[in-house]
C-alpha cells in the first residue's frame, strides 16, 4: 500500500519545530493517577478519554498515527518480564519484534511489520500493584518524524506517584471470586460502587440476575472498568 504524505506532514519533515521548540510541546498529566508525558501538540490531538480515568488516547492530526498512555491494576501479578512477553504474544502478534530492553520495574518494546512500526514503554510502579504505560503505532513511512517524537517523549515520560487502593478487577458476576484466590468478602463495599450500563442491564436480564461486568481493553493502554447491571428493571 502506497503511502503519501499530507501537506502538513511534509512541512513538518523539513522544520526543526519539533525536536527544538519548548512551546511546541505540551503536558498530558493523568489527575487520577499521577503519570503523564509531553507531546507535541502540532502532531497530536486529544482523541478519546478511558470511561475509567486511567488512560487517553491521541491521534496524528493526518490520521496515520496513533499514541495511548494509560495504567491498569496488575491483577494477574506480572513481573515486567511475564508481562513483555504477553504484550508481544497478544498485542503486537503480526509484528516482528526488532528491540527490547528489560529492567527490574520497567521494559520497552518495539519492532515492524510491512507498514507499521509499534512503541511501548511499561513502567510498574507502587509496588508493582499498576501498570502504566504509553505506547505509539506510526507508519514507517514516516518514522523520519516519529522517531525523534518518541525518543524526547520517552524522556518526559512518568508513572504517578499516587498509588490508590487496588479494587477487584477479576470479578465477573456478583459473587465471583479471582481464580487464584478465595472469595475476598472485604471488597463486597468497592464492587457496590460500579456505575451502572445498559450493556451489563442486558446481560443481566438475559441471565435473571445482578452482575458485575468486566470491560477489558484488548489494546494499549490495557485499562478495565467494573459496570454494574441489574435484572430488574
Amino acid at each position: 500500500m502506497k503511502i503519501v504524505l499530507s501537506l502538513t506532514v511534509a512541512l513538518l519533515l523539513s522544520t526543526p519545530l519539533l525536536a527544538q521548540e519548548h512551546g511546541a510541546w505540551i503536558d498530558y498529566r493523568n489527575e487520577r493517577f499521577g503519570f503523564g508525558l509531553r507531546y507535541p501538540a502540532e502532531v497530536f490531538e486529544v482523541d478519546g478519554r478511558s470511561e475509567a480515568g486511567d488512560g487517553q488516547s491521541f491521534t496524528s492530526k493526518d490520521g496515520a498515527a496513533r499514541l495511548l498512555v494509560g495504567t491498569l491494576q496488575n491483577a494477574d501479578g506480572h513481573t515486567p518480564s511475564t508481562y513483555l512477553q504477553y504484550i508481544a504474544r497478544h498485542s503486537y502478534g503480526g509484528f516482528t519484534v526488532g528491540y527490547r530492553r528489560l529492567d527490574s520495574s520497567w521494559f520497552v518494546l518495539s519492532g515492524e511489520n510491512t507498514d507499521q512500526i509499534f512503541y511501548e514503554k511499561v513502567i510498574f510502579s507502587c509496588n508493582d500493584r499498576f501498570i502504566t504505560s504509553f505506547a505509539m503505532l506510526y507508519p514507517i513511512a514516516q518514522r523520519a518524524i516519529f522517531d525523534p517524537v518518541i525518543e524526547r517523549m520517552e524522556d518526559s515520560f512518568r508513572a504517578g506517584a499516587k498509588c490508590p487502593r487496588q479494587t477487584p478487577a477479576r470479578a465477573v458476576e456478583e459473587g465471583a471470586s479471582h481464580p487464584r484466590r478465595p472469595p475476598d468478602r472485604t471488597r463486597q463495599s468497592d464492587r457496590l460502587q460500579a456505575p451502572r450500563s445498559e450493556m451489563a442491564d442486558r446481560i443481566a436480564r438475559a441471565r435473571g440476575r445482578d452482575v458485575l461486568v468486566i470491560l477489558r481493553r484488548t489494546t494499549p493502554p490495557y485499562d478495565r472498568q467494573i459496570v454494574r447491571g441489574y435484572a430488574a428493571r
